[in-house]
């Protein structure tokens, strides 16, 4: 597959949960490879920058400091961040700018279930986030399985339907009191 060929999965299981002054994103993805290889993906400095939007300075499997690149826009940004948990093949967690990833993998029958757990101070980020993640784990899943098209990151990825992915990610995260029917409604990928 070519990048420009790229369209959207269908949209995964996802909620919010809210703490004082917290809310994370429950993002969860069957992905069909072992959990080995999801780890590596999700570890690996060489292998982050071809499906997320950053560079890690260093592989991501030990705890300690790390500096994050963005590369998902035309001005550089750098986080110092901190590896805070690593359980190999099993849990990685991490400070991200203002946010907490935690990524967690269990074995399944057909590969893996991989649950994405970030924590913002803005539930603004939610909805666009959810989209985000969704867009990096399709390209994520494809270099796994050996093909590699790059990633779709920043302005780029609204010409790939990040926008619809936003917009549904919205409504099934979101206040769902104006539309009940909202999280039933999956975006026409």
């Amino acid at each position: 597959m070519q990048i420009e060929d790229y369209k959207p999965t269908a949209p995964a299981p996802a909620h919010v949960e809210h703490s004082e002054n917290t809310s994370t994103l429950v993002y969860v993805r069957k992905l069909r490879q072992p959990p080995e290889r999801v780890w590596a993906a999700l570890t690996d400095a060489e292998q982050l920058p071809k499906w997320a939007p950053y560079r890690p300075s260093r592989n991501l499997t030990e705890t300690g400091a790390v500096s994050i690149n963005m590369i998902d826009g035309s001005t550089p940004e750098v986080y110092e961040s901190e590896v805070k948990e690593v359980i190999p093949n099993e849990v990685l967690e991490y400070s991200w700018g203002e946010s907490l990833l935690r990524w967690e993998l269990a074995a399944s029958e057909s590969g893996t279930t991989l649950t994405l757990r970030q924590t913002v101070e803005n539930p603004e980020w939610i909805p666009p986030s959810a989209a985000g993640w969704h867009m990096c784990l399709d390209i994520a899943e494809m270099l796994m399985d050996g093909n590699e098209i790059g990633p779709i990151i920043g302005e780029v990825a609204t010409s790939y339907g990040w926008s619809m992915l936003a917009e549904y990610y919205g409504k099934l995260l979101g206040d769902k009191s104006d539309d009940d029917n909202a999280a039933e409604d999956s975006p026409e990928l």
